[in-house]
């Protein structure tokens, strides 16, 4: 969201709403991952089953890259489907019976760690592709 105000007058007004959309899309996933939202707060404070909390995430997930697609893939697109692939990952991860059932994990500790590693390099290789794109951004507006 800083980048959104360091651009706000320089800049094409849909690379102004990607970044601020950007921003808000990674402060919803940084409170929900920090108040456990997702799993905790809303299915047992709310009654909203978890699965369809993650649908409701897919979903802002989906309609960011639908409307800012091509602001996504003009750079560092490797880092951007990285960071998707491993929040994937992170997802199916996030659902032991199916894995269990199928024979794929048998010990929740490796798939606790499988989740949460996953969700960590994603969310590390999400900030980078964010850092790296505003940086470029900010330089490109400062050469003139």
């Amino acid at each position: 969201m800083l980048t959104y105000t360091a651009i706000r007058s320089h800049e094409t007004a849909l690379v102004r709403r990607f970044f601020l959309a950007a921003g808000l899309l990674t402060l919803l996933l940084l409170a929900d991952d920090a108040f456990m939202l997702h799993e905790e707060v809303l299915p047992h404070g709310l009654g909203i089953r978890e699965r369809y909390v993650k649908v409701g995430y897919l979903a802002i997930a989906a309609a960011f890259g639908l409307g800012f697609f091509k602001v996504l893939i003009r750079k560092n697109f490797s880092l951007l489907a990285l960071a998707a692939s491993f929040f994937a990952a992170s997802l199916l991860f996030d659902n032991p019976e199916a894995l269990q059932a199928v024979g794929l994990w048998e010990n929740d500790f490796v798939l606790y760690v499988a989740e949460d590693g996953s969700k960590f390099t994603g969310i590390i290789l999400w900030l980078t592709y964010l850092v790296k794109s505003a940086v470029e951004n900010l330089n490109r507006l400062m050469r003139g």
